[in-house]
């Protein structure tokens, strides 16, 4: 039966990104399949997400602002 474990290529070793498979004594054959494009296009560091996240809300007061994000909380703990 075959198993898959989520890891990352970095270089020549691959890191488990989730449970990795448990060790054993005799080699095995692994696949590695790689996506077309690596997701590199994506934030890697708050800062940066904070960054483009700057102004989503728009301009306006601070009491306005911290109003919506209530009621979004409120919409989605629901």
């Amino acid at each position: 039966m075959l198993h898959s474990y989520e890891a990352q290529l970095q270089g020549n070793q691959v890191i488990w990104l989730g449970t990795a498979p448990p060790p054993q004594s005799t080699p095995r054959r692994v696949l590695v399949v790689l996506d077309e494009q690596p997701n590199d296009s994506l934030a890697t560091t708050l800062t940066e997400i904070l960054q483009r996240a700057r102004g989503a809300l728009g301009r306006g007061k601070r009491e306005v602002v911290l109003a919506e994000l209530a009621k979004s909380r409120q919409e989605w703990e629901r």
